[in-house]
């Protein structure tokens, strides 16, 4: 049996070479850019693609950096942004675990500030619509506290305070709207007890003269006279500027 002749085999040689150098290529793809550097080169470049706003790429260098070199001088830095990298990227959560570690790793670091406000701001991101489940406004609003008093005086402290007021206002909402929905279908007794809870834990927030505003016509829906008029006389008292007291003083004089 005859083998190949010579233009088969120029054939096969040419199919085999571009395969070897298919092969060859992906290997180079596949293997990170920064194999085979040493640390400070790592972390350069991850700053650079940092910079860059390529966030996957500083993402992986970053976490080649804090695997192979964890006692590295600039671990700390690295740590942060990885933090920083995970927030850029939308992953709230990673980055919430990522500020969370730094602060546990190096509490008297300079960049522990920033650190527990990026806590703060990671859960503020993954707080849902007040109709939904409000277990992450919950963490934001502890979480930008903690900030707020652990580095009182400081411009973190500030701003956590402004998210916090905000997810706080969240809550009530989320409180006034669940309580709304029984009032609405006349299940009082239960709107009573959201309305309770509204005006009982968020006091400071946007919603609590409206709170007190239902609370008090759920009462009066039930009869509960005497207690529709000590919330009556609280709204009045606590937040007498407020349209709920304007709505309830024009209520009064169209009886």
């Amino acid at each position: 049996m005859k083998g190949p002749n010579n233009a088969a085999r120029r054939i096969i040689t040419t199919v085999l070479g571009l395969a070897l150098m298919t092969v060859l290529a992906s290997a180079c793809r596949s293997a990170p850019p920064y194999q085979g550097l040493e640390a400070d080169a790592v972390f350069e470049m991850a700053v650079e693609a940092f910079e860059d706003e390529e966030w996957g790429d500083a993402r992986d260098a970053l976490e080649h950096f804090l695997t192979t070199y964890a006692g590295h001088g600039q671990a700390a830095e690295a740590r942060m942004l990885l933090a920083r990298t995970y927030y850029n990227r939308g992953e709230y959560l990673s980055a919430a675990d990522e500020f969370q570690r730094f602060l546990q790793l190096y509490p008297s670091h300079g960049l522990a500030p920033e650190a527990s406000l990026g806590v703060c701001r990671s859960y503020v991101e993954l707080a849902p619509h007040p109709q939904r489940d409000q277990q992450y406004t919950e963490r934001a609003r502890d979480a930008c506290r903690t900030t707020r008093n652990e580095f009182e005086g400081m411009n973190v402290a500030e701003e956590a305070d402004e998210l916090r007021a905000k997810m706080t206002n969240r809550l009530a909402e989320s409180e006034y709207l669940i309580g709304r929905h029984y009032q609405r279908r006349n299940a009082h007794d239960s709107a009573i007890l959201y309305f309770q809870d509204l005006v009982d834990f968020y006091p400071e927030s946007d919603w609590a003269p409206r709170g007190f505003l239902a609370l008090y016509r759920s009462y009066r829906a039930i009869r509960w006279d005497e207690e529709a008029e000590e919330v009556r006389d609280r709204l009045l008292f606590l937040y007498p500027d407020s349209e709920a007291a304007q709505e309830l003083r024009a209520e009064d004089d169209g009886l």
